[in-house]
């Protein structure tokens, strides 16, 4: 059964999106990535709540290069 979600919740839950990522988004400076960094965004074995503190970057960034990544390997 699929859910229809009516123009406000879909608001909200981009509001929400917004403010969860909004907790990292400027905490780490920018830098380049290291194999390493990269190696474990692509193994996912840890949350990225976890792995955003490990690795020094936001939330937004890992999930993004996690993108790019898989969509490379196509």
């Amino acid at each position: 059964m699929s859910r229809i979600l009516t123009e406000r919740q879909k608001e909200q839950k981009r509001e929400c999106r917004k403010r969860y990522y909004a907790k990292t988004a400027s905490l780490y400076p920018r830098h380049a990535w290291t194999e390493e960094e990269t190696k474990l965004v692509l193994e996912h074995k840890m949350p990225d709540s976890e792995l955003s503190e490990k690795i020094g970057r936001s939330l937004k960034s890992i999930q993004e290069k996690r993108r790019r990544l898989k969509r490379a390997e196509r």
